[in-house]
């Protein structure tokens, strides 16, 4: 083995997590290129479908081109067919590392009918790139859908503005109004934009109600756009205006519109945050050439993929060589999906080809490959020459290795690693990489970079099971999750002499095809139980036991049962390790699986990462479930954290199915991994409507005065969307990151408080907020400093101008309780139409800062004593008593003057 030490660290970001696309958009002499639309394969085939995005993208790219003031357009766009699809009449490319899970744009029907809207799925903060865009095929097909959202093109550059550049809606659903100096207004951008707030009741328009304590429009009162305007913006309002061609800029944003742009940008306009992204920074000069888009269609495949495994001497140490064995024998008989084509290469300081590719078309060829895994090591590590031979197996289909993928396992260093990078590169080929311990070449990543593949790390804590957790993850990327295995469960511990490993798997409703449990264990072989939901046994005589890899499988035939699977392991020997894993298919294929995805984002200017595990169920959140991640770092035991869907800390949206949480806890430098475990509960867990940056519906036009209504949404069956799951598991890799010298920031502040609220009871202002903690979202902060202001942006641009609120005697709780400060403002009176706005920082004890808060407002409206009190009250009763009083006085009068006047004709009389 060479142990030559690399002089150059490389520090992997992980621009590629396991799971979240590394995008492969470039933007070169102003045209976006290598933009890739996927199409679901289980769309069916329409040419209609390829020719409507044509067209689409083509006028959208004009659009784009305007709206950036001519510095952008579409310039190369990849359409990725299904590969059920027949090529027709069109010229069709193999693929090369494009692929649907890691596409920009998605076609793909939702699993609930709840309509067409088109959305950007979105993890990050402001001016961080989206994850996807998905419109379904009937948005892509139906003409009518113009009424609904405008022109498609224009649609196409309001979702890529959330993908590309990280902005957000300008307008708001939950908030469609607000006061501003005692009037209603409507939350939008630019506030020049006019139309008519009415409510639609009994097929007619009538004059919105005023809600007497708020002062805001009630009941189901909607804005009605003007169908000419005069304006210009925003397309992150409404794109649809056929004079909107602009984002909305300095001198048009309206800051007081409580919509995601402002809450998530920090009042910031749309273009001020896309001048300022890394697109703009580095182009600034306009464009005047042709702004159409060249379109290459490509087709997908079969996975065609080569194992390289390393077998150098000292993958016999740490049990590693078996260890390896296990994980591998996973992957083939249960993760590798039916159709693929496998090969397997082996490699110490040179490499041999164990096996040429072979259809996976039963399991007699599974257990073939099974039987070529390797089961010795020695010799030194030469990772190029593997990787060189793994190209020739994946040129035995077709001569090519566009598309096909490698997996790469090491746990030695080579100082020739860098030498075929350039080859890498121009293989069109995927790298998968996994480092096996803490020896693995630095540069390992940079293959998995430069191919778009995913990195995975596994330590030699054989308790942890990591190995074959990321077998468990390499799972097809081709959009049909009906196909791909499931993990359920994946554990591992240190079991005493005759103690017992108990445990529940639960299988839910959309699993249950090709379920296995697996169990490995150190010495000697356990007993080994599991009782299915009606209480059916399987003991060890039901398992395929191999003595040599220490490994026993068994196999649910047909569809497993649904409910809570139970396992007893009794160590009857020696304490040893025992690992077990579950894995399942989809139960239906109509039905789509509740799946996991991670994310860890690169890190920023204060060295945190953040950790994004989306759960969902189609394109539907789930909501409610329990997740937590267990990291394993280069030195000392792994760690937990709960991650969390509240709206608060790292999470940007309460109840979006996003879990999320900071990272911070370094132990020094190396390789992290990341294991993602969800549970749900029954009863507790649910689904819900996708939320998240999308193009406005518009409920109707105003033209000459005279609304012009729109066709309704569809409407939604909420009992549908909000469906109880039941129970579940899941565990998913998350992949690993490197940390090198020099990358290591322990002065971490606490994090930025995002949900203060400023009310009023009486002559009082009272503030809430969630405590941060003394490190990001970990501890108790040291102090609060709060400001106030009555003008908004004081606050975000001389933050210590504004007057300063004393919080002298409130000191900071744990992360997550609840603060609460009651004061009367100082030099201010509160009085009908006082705005006052709020916000606050909290520093830790070596007074770093935390980014300011939220800002919060207060607005005095006082409504009209006539209004303020409701009908039947003791006031509305003495004012009913003092009309009638004034009635009755008025009629005697005059009943009065009559009869004097009419008994003294002649005379004058005055009555007083």
């Amino acid at each position: 083995m060479r142990f030559q030490k690399a002089f150059v660290l490389v520090l992997s970001y992980l621009l590629c997590s396991s799971i979240l696309k590394c995008t492969g958009i470039k933007l070169e002499n102003n045209g976006y290129r290598d933009i890739v639309i996927a199409i679901n394969p289980n769309i069916q085939h329409n040419e209609q479908l390829i020719q409507n995005i044509q067209e689409i993208v083509t006028a959208a790219s004009s659009y784009l081109h305007r709206a950036t003031k001519e510095r952008v357009y579409f310039a190369d766009v990849k359409i990725l067919l299904p590969i059920t699809w027949p090529a027709g009449s069109h010229t069709v490319r193999r693929r090369t590392t494009e692929s649907y899970e890691k596409a920009d744009v998605i076609i793909a029907e939702p699993y609930h009918k709840y309509g067409d809207e088109p959305y950007t799925l979105q993890y990050g903060g402001c001016g961080e790139k989206g994850r996807y865009i998905h419109f379904t095929p009937n948005f892509i097909l139906d003409s009518s859908l113009v009424s609904f959202y405008g022109p498609k093109d224009r649609v196409f550059v309001h979702e890529w503005a959330h993908l590309q550049w990280g902005v957000f809606d300008e307008y708001n659903e939950l908030v469609p109004f607000y006061l501003f100096n005692g009037t209603s207004e409507v939350t939008r951008c630019s506030k020049e934009i006019r139309g008519r707030s009415a409510e639609h009741k009994n097929s007619s328009f009538s004059a919105c109600e005023t809600d007497p304590k708020s002062g805001l429009p009630k009941g189901d009162c909607k804005f009605h756009p003007d169908i000419n305007q005069i304006v210009s913006s925003s397309i992150m309002f409404i794109q649809a205006l056929s004079s909107v061609t602009e984002f909305c800029d300095d001198k048009t944003h309206n800051p007081d519109a409580p919509n995601m742009q402002n809450k998530m940008c920090n009042f910031r306009s749309t273009w001020d945050v896309i001048r300022e992204s890394e697109d703009f920074r580095n182009n600034p000069s306009p464009y005047s050439g042709s702004v159409i888009p060249t379109f290459t269609l490509l087709q997908a495949k079969h996975r065609v993929v080569c194992l390289v495994l390393d077998v150098s001497g000292s993958m016999d140490s740490e049990n590693r060589i078996n260890r390896l064995r296990q994980a591998a024998e996973i992957f083939l008989l249960q993760i590798i999906e039916a159709k693929s084509q496998v090969g397997i290469v082996t490699f110490n300081s040179a490499a041999t080809i164990q096996s040429h590719l072979k259809v996976i078309d039963n399991e007699g060829v599974r257990n073939q490959l099974v039987q070529l895994l390797p089961t010795t090591a020695n010799g030194g590590t030469n990772i190029c020459a593997g990787v060189q031979a793994g190209f020739q197996v994946l040129g035995d289909d077709d001569g090519a290795t566009n598309g096909d993928e490698v997996v790469l396992l090491t746990d030695g260093e080579d100082s020739g690693i860098s030498s075929c990078f350039s080859e890498v590169e121009q293989s069109g080929a995927v790298i998968h990489t996994i480092a096996l311990g803490p020896d693995a070449a630095a540069e390992l990543e940079q293959m998995s970079i430069l191919t778009g593949g995913r990195q995975f790390a596994a330590t030699d804590k054989v308790d942890a099971n990591g190995l074959t957790n990321v077998f468990s993850s390499m799972v097809s990327g081709n959009g049909d999750i009906s196909q791909q295995s499931i993990q359920l469960e994946n554990f591992g511990t240190k079991v005493e002499e005759d103690t017992w490993l108990n445990g529940t798997v639960f299988v839910d409703k959309t699993v249950g095809n090709d379920t296995f449990f697996v169990i490995t264990w150190q010495k000697q072989t356990p007993n080994m139980f599991v009782y299915d939901p009606s209480g059916k046994m399987y003991n060890s005589n039901d398992f395929k036991i191999d003595s040599t890899t220490h490994t026993a499988r068994l196999s649910i035939p047909g569809t497993a049962q649904t409910g809570h699977w139970n396992y007893g392991i009794r160590n009857s020997g020696i304490e040893q390790v025992i690992t077990i894993s579950v894995t399942s298919r989809a139960a239906d294929e109509k039905t789509p699986l509740v799946t996991v995805h991670v994310h860890i984002s690169e890190k920023d200017l204060k060295d945190h990462r953040t950790i994004y595990a989306q759960v969902s169920q189609g394109f539907s959140p789930v909501l409610f479930a329990n997740v937590t991640v267990i990291i394993e770092r280069p030195t000392g035991p792994p760690i937990e954290q709960q991650l969390c869907d509240n709206g608060l800390s790292a999470d940007i949206v309460k109840n979006d199915g996003i879990y999320t949480k900071y990272f911070s806890k370094y132990s020094g430098y190396g390789r992290y991994n990341f294991k993602v475990r969800v549970q749900g509960k029954e009863g507790k867990t649910k689904t819900a409507i996708r939320t998240g940056g999308h193009s406005f519906y518009i409920p109707g036009y105003t033209e000459n005065g005279i609304i012009q209504i729109s066709p309704p949404k569809p409407s939604v069956n909420v009992d549908d969307l909000e469906a109880d799951i039941g129970d579940f598991n899941r565990v998913k890799s998350g992949g690993s990151i490197s940390v090198t010298e020099g990358t290591l920031n322990v002065d971490i502040p606490p994090c930025k408080i995002t949900d203060l609220q400023a009310t009023l009871a009486q002559n009082k202002v009272v503030l809430e907020w969630t405590a941060p903690g003394e490190d990001y979202d970990e501890g108790a902060a040291s102090r609060y400093e709060m400001r106030m202001s009555d003008h908004l942006l004081q606050l975000r641009d001389n933050f210590t101008a504004a007057a300063l609120v004393n919080l002298t005697n409130l000191n900071p709780r744990p992360f997550g309780s609840r603060e609460t400060f009651t004061f009367v403002p100082e030099n201010t009176e509160l009085q009908n139409g006082t705005t006052l706005y709020f916000a606050l920082c909290a520093y830790d004890k070596q007074e770093q800062s935390s980014e300011m808060s939220n800002v919060a407002k207060v607005y005095v409206f006082v409504p009209s004593p006539l209004v303020e009190h409701p009908k039947g009250s003791s006031v509305w009763k003495v004012i009913w008593i003092a009309i009638v009083v004034a009635i009755l006085v008025c009629l005697i009068i005059g009943i009065v003057n009559y009869l004097v006047q009419k008994k003294c004709k002649g005379r004058t009389f005055a009555v007083v």
